[in-house]
């Protein structure tokens, strides 16, 4: 039975590796060398701690996926998020069968089988049936790619890798449930389920906030439209009066109404601006992002006066982030800023889905002169530099990061 598992181990590693490199772009695909190496290392994984702990070990399917998605990071540095929704659609595929054949077919069979037989029974109630589902698994190997692309362009990756971590879950309370491990596998199987389930109270909880932000932008984003079809009325009137003038050959009159349509034109701002006090040292830095059209949520929960810092200085800190987001995101997307307590500290975060920038920069970006603009006369590259000898000399901390999605910057200064 062992040459049987390690047989049927290999084969599932071989699923794994060769989906990852099949369904990943090609820029990111790995060496035939490479791709062996990792199946290997996948099956020296699946057969060695199986034997190791036992085959009715619970924690070691925990351990098992644990490791083999550090050995997914290891191999697809450039491109982890895509290699790990191609191995985990091939997990979870291998788990919903493990649910299915080993825990409630095999189980139900058990009970009503000769001693003598369960070699022969697990042999066709739990290898046989893999061994056709991977043939076919492998078979169809493009419709799994297919709905690979369809994860990862509808962004559920997060969701399907919690997913298959309640899967692992399932089969180890049940495994438990048979009462073959000792309490202290027990307890620690307990604390890695809490733990998990607190990781997806957050990940939900952070999920509903984006909701609400989404909800009230395009609450707000209702109202413009309608100030602007307001608008699109009163342009409609002004018109026909311009068109009035023209006939009458008042060209005087013409000339200073055609002015002031076009000085309100200007003055009307196509972004909205989500905020509990318009009239805030936060909102008042963000009121040059609204004139450009970028959207603005500003959330604050705390008051700037518990800081040391002269709120003129502040207001240049924030003002300069601003600006570096503005330019970069050329008058469209969002901004979000947040304030709030925490721990003795106030915590600002500006976050703007404008484009990511290069992680070889992120060192770079508060040295002063530093700048990925046309430099000739030395005048860029300072602002940010100013920024965290201001907040530094508050000791306080500015830190940056930024993905595909969006670019955060977090300042922490100390409540007096």
């Amino acid at each position: 039975m062992i040459i049987i598992d390690i047989i049927t181990s290999i084969l599932q590693s071989i699923a794994f590796g060769y989906t990852i490199n099949y369904c990943i772009d090609e820029e990111y695909k790995v060496s035939k060398v490479k791709l062996c190496l990792m199946i290997l290392v996948f099956s020296i994984i699946g057969s060695f701690l199986f034997i190791l702990m036992g085959y009715n070990s619970p924690i070691s399917i925990l351990i098992t996926h644990i490791l083999a998605l550090c050995v997914v990071v290891g191999f697809y540095k450039k491109n982890i998020v895509c290699a790990i929704t191609a191995h985990t659609m091939s997990y979870f595929i291998i788990q919903i069968y493990t649910i299915v054949f080993c825990s409630i077919i095999y189980e139900f069979i058990n009970e009503m089988i000769i001693i003598g037989y369960i070699n022969y029974i697990k042999i066709c109630t739990i290898y046989v049936p893999e061994w056709i589902i991977l043939f076919f698994y492998f078979k169809h190997i493009d419709k799994i790619k297919e709905v690979y692309r369809l994860i990862i362009m509808e962004k559920f990756y997060i969701n399907f890798l919690i997913i298959s971590f309640i899967l692992d879950f399932i089969t180890t309370f049940y495994m438990l449930s048979l009462g073959i491990e000792s309490q202290l596998i027990r307890d620690i199987i307990y604390i890695l389920f809490f733990l998990f389930f607190i990781a997806v109270i957050v990940y939900f909880w952070r999920i509903n906030q984006k909701s609400k932000q989404i909800y009230e932008l395009n609450k707000s984003l209702e109202i413009k439209n309608n100030e602007l079809r307001k608008i699109k009325h009163d342009y409609g009137a002004q018109i026909s009066y311009l068109y009035g003038l023209c006939l009458m050959e008042r060209f005087d009159d013409l000339k200073k109404s055609l002015k002031d349509i076009i000085n309100n034109n200007e003055s009307t701002p196509t972004a909205v601006e989500i905020s509990d006090n318009e009239n805030s040292l936060l909102s008042l830095a963000l009121k040059p992002a609204i004139d450009k059209g970028i959207h603005v949520i500003v959330e604050e929960k705390c008051d700037f006066k518990l800081v040391i810092m002269e709120e003129i200085e502040l207001y240049r800190i924030i003002s300069n982030i601003v600006n570096n987001a503005i330019r970069a995101m050329n008058g469209k997307g969002i901004i979000i800023a947040k304030t709030y307590e925490y721990s003795g500290n106030i915590i600002i975060k500006i976050e703007n889905n404008g484009p990511k920038i290069e992680e070889k920069h992120l060192e770079d970006i508060f040295k002063s002169g530093f700048t990925t603009k046309d430099n000739n006369d030395k005048s860029h590259g300072f602002g940010l530099h100013i920024v965290k000898n201001l907040v530094e000399s508050y000791k306080g901390k500015i830190s940056v990061k930024s993905t595909d999605v969006s670019t955060q910057f977090k300042i922490v200064l100390p409540i007096k």
